[in-house]
Formats: structure tokens, C-alpha cells, sequence
């Protein structure tokens, strides 16, 4: 297999970064206990509401157990895999503490060796049970140390790391403040989930503000999915019960059948969920100056979508609340982008569709991340012409941010530092070949 050499830069418009429990530190003395009641976690404990929820996900020692650090610079899903299946000692699984989850140094390190040059950095608990914080006051002390936080965290390279913020919707009047803040500190993006969150659902009338303020801003909206596990249930309020399409996995498929239905399928049905919502009520009519961004949910479902909501219009076009003039497809392709991973194939096998639209994401450090030069293998298998690749890998996500492209790296490296045990690419492949086999 030859190696990959560019001639353009790559932006990664979805990686993450571990933000607990390094945020503290930012929260005003005259906030910790108040913060400490709502939302805390301290080693291996995560606190909501007084209540513990979660338990050992963070434990830094043994990152590959946990799927949030354990894929870096030559890893792949297969070799995740088979490191998840092997009886690794302690010992062995510090050489899986990707520092770079955590730490911009040695970040920018591992964007060398992934053939990134630029990329937005994307919290993880900050959409896990961050949003059923109930204390409004501790929800914004909380999202504004992560502001403060990772816009420090990326100051160190200004030209290659860039923040993604996030907001405390739980009080519609104190996001949009935050908003106008992290606006002037020269954030491009926030970041909403598609999810009912302490029984409002984000198109709900009383966000109008948060979405007034994106378009004076000229933020972008990004609309990050997730998982949902049935613990996020526990948080609900009285009379509060939790919606969404993640959940209902979780309590339609039986824990014998399978083990985190919701690992599965959520990130696609919140995103198919949000979108089609958003395409047939008229959202981005109301709101014309507002960008979306679509974030990790795959993207090969779009296209149907789309089909299904224009359908829908001419249909029932007389019967809308709000009045629609153009087709949802249009305003999409207009206004929207959404992200897609390197080893979509339906994606470049419609690349005609996804040309402009379409924006690269690695999910690194996350259990199914990986690098540039994969997905560059992919789009060239599928004979994708250059200029499109260019665009899906870069330009796309850049014109969608306003950031200025540049380029740090061009050529694949021949080799990655591993001890002598550690799998192969070429090995995972040979053992798992008969899986990808059709009976």
C-alpha cells in the first residue's frame, strides 16, 4: 500500500476533548458548591443533581476500556477491536493514554500524524449529562468555564485548534448571554443537542432568543448527537419525563439482545429526528440568517430524508403552522452542512450530492476515530474526483466557518511507534476478513 501525500489542508470539523475534570478550575470560588451540588465528578464519579450516575468511564489509567481515548494516530476500528478483546495488563495499557484527548501539546503532535491541519474540538459530557443539569444558575457557571477553558486550551495554537461552544440551555435568556460573550472571543460555533432536555425540545418557542441570537451572532449551530443510556432517565425532573429516539432504543430492545442499543442507532435517529423536524415546520424559513451543522450522525441517511420531508411538502403544504416557499432539499443544500466519517461509502458513492454540503469528521479519540489518510483511501476507491475530495476534507467545513486554510501537513507516515505486540493493521485485517464476508 503506498503512501499518501496532499497538496491540501485537511479540517476536521468534529474531534473531541476530554473536558473533565480540568474545567473546575475555571468555576469562580463563589460558584464551586453550587456547581459541586449540580454537576461535579471527581476520579472515577460523575455527579447530577446530587446523584451519582456514572461510574468508571473516566478511569485515566485504563483509557481503553473506556471509548472516549481509545483510538489515536494508526489505529483504525479493527485494531480498537482486537485491543478491546486482548487481556491487557496495567502496565500495557499505558501505551493508550492518548495525551492528546487532553493536551494541545501533544494534540498537535497526533494531528501530524492524522493528516489534520486544522479541527474543531468537541466536548463529551457536556452532552451527556450536562443537560439535565437542573440548577440554571450552576448550568451557566458550568458552561462557561468549558468556554473559558477550551478557548485557552486552543489559544496555544491558534492557527490548527479551534473551540466549540457550549451553552446553558436549561435558561433560554442566560444562553443567548453566553453566546454574545463567547461571540466576542471569537468562537464560530455552539453546540445544541437534538434531544428533549428537561422537557423542552430545542425548536420549542421559548428558544426563539437562543436562535435570534446564532443569526445576529453569525454563529454556526452545531447539532451534536449522542448516545442516550437509560441512566440519563433517572435525571429527569417530576413530572419531566425524558424523550428520545435513543431512549426508546433503550427501552424497546432487550440487554440480553444487545448490550447499549442506543450506541447504535441514536446518533442517526436524533439527527433524522431534528432534521425532519426542522425541514417541515418551516425552522429555517423563521430564521433565514441561521447556518446548521449536522455532527456525528453519519450522513448516507440525508438523502432519503430529504426526499421523504419534499414529498411531505407538496402534500400537506396548505396544512403548515408556519408558511414554507421553498423545498426542504433547497434550503438544506443552502444553508446546512452535515458530517460524515471516513468509511461511508454511501456518502462518496453520492458525492454529487454531498459535494457542497458535505464536511469530514476523524471522532478522535472516540473508539470509531480515525485519520485522514483512510478516508482519502476511500473517496479514491470510489473514484471521487479530486476537487470534490478537496472540498469534503476541507473546504466545506472552512467556507462554513470562516477560517482562513492552512497547511501543515502533506505526506502519510511510513511507520507509528508501537511495542513489538501491538497489532497490525495488516493482521486485524487477515483475522477478521471472514466478517466482511457475504454468505
Amino acid at each position: 500500500m503506498s503512501l499518501i501525500t496532499k497538496n491540501f489542508p485537511v479540517f476536521d470539523c468534529d474531534a473531541h476533548i476530554t473536558e473533565l475534570p480540568a474545567i473546575w478550575d475555571h468555576v469562580p470560588l463563589k460558584d464551586r458548591e453550587l456547581v459541586k451540588q449540580s454537576y461535579w465528578a471527581e476520579g472515577m464519579n460523575v455527579v447530577v443533581n446530587g446523584r451519582d450516575v456514572t461510574r468508571g468511564q473516566w478511569d485515566q489509567t485504563n483509557p481503553i476500556r473506556s471509548v472516549v481515548e481509545c483510538s489515536g494516530p494508526g489505529t483504525n476500528k479493527k485494531i480498537i477491536r482486537k485491543l478491546r478483546q486482548m487481556p491487557l495488563t496495567d502496565e500495557l495499557l499505558r501505551n493508550f493514554n492518548y495525551a492528546g484527548a487532553r493536551e494541545p501539546h501533544a494534540r498537535v503532535k497526533d494531528l501530524d500524524l492524522l493528516g489534520i491541519d486544522q479541527v474543531v474540538v468537541i466536548p463529551i459530557m457536556m452532552f451527556n449529562q450536562f443537560p439535565w443539569v437542573e440548577n440554571v444558575y450552576a448550568a451557566d457557571a458550568v458552561a462557561r468555564a468549558y468556554n473559558d477553558w477550551v478557548n485557552e486550551w486552543c489559544s496555544q495554537y491558534p492557527d490548527r485548534l479551534f473551540p466549540s461552544a457550549c451553552l446553558p440551555l436549561q435558561s433560554p435568556e442566560l444562553s443567548v448571554k453566553e453566546l454574545n460573550r463567547v461571540a466576542k472571543e471569537d468562537f464560530r460555533l455552539a453546540m445544541v443537542r437534538p434531544t428533549d432536555q428537561l422537557g423542552k425540545y430545542p425548536n420549542q418557542a421559548v428558544f426563539d432568543p437562543v436562535w435570534r441570537a446564532f443569526e445576529e451572532t453569525g454563529m454556526v449551530v452545531a447539532m451534536h448527537s449522542l448516545a442516550t443510556a437509560k441512566a440519563t432517565q433517572a435525571l429527569a425532573p417530576h413530572g419531566h419525563p425524558q424523550w428520545s429516539p435513543g431512549l426508546l432504543l433503550e427501552n424497546t430492545i432487550n440487554e440480553k439482545q444487545m448490550m447499549g442499543p442506543s450506541q447504535s442507532l441514536s446518533f442517526v435517529h436524533e439527527a433524522m429526528v431534528w432534521v425532519t423536524n426542522v425541514m417541515l415546520s418551516g425552522f429555517l424559513e423563521k430564521y433565514p440568517k441561521l447556518t446548521m451543522a449536522v455532527m456525528e450522525s453519519n450522513a448516507t441517511w440525508l438523502p432519503l430524508v430529504l426526499e421523504e420531508c419534499d414529498k411531505a411538502m407538496r402534500l400537506y403544504k396548505s396544512q403548515r403552522n408556519l408558511p414554507m416557499k421553498r423545498m426542504p432539499s433547497e434550503l438544506f443544500e443552502e444553508r446546512c452542512y452535515i458530517a460524515f466519517e471516513g468509511d461511508e461509502e454511501g456518502v462518496y458513492r453520492q458525492h454529487k450530492l454531498f459535494e457542497n454540503i458535505g464536511i469530514w469528521s476523524s471522532d478522535v479519540y472516540h473508539h470509531d476515530g480515525a485519520d485522514c489518510w483512510s478516508a482519502m483511501r476511500e473517496m479514491e476507491e470510489q473514484k471521487v474526483p479530486p476537487a470534490v475530495v478537496k472540498k469534503l476534507m476541507g473546504e466545506n467545513a472552512r467556507r462554513m466557518y470562516r477560517i482562513e486554510p492552512k497547511m501543515f501537513v502533506t505526506k502519510e507516515p511510513a511507520s507509528y511507534e508501537r511495542p513489538a505486540w501491538y497489532p497490525t493493521k495488516d493482521a486485524v485485517s487477515r483475522e477478521y476478513a471472514h466478517l466482511m464476508r457475504v454468505s
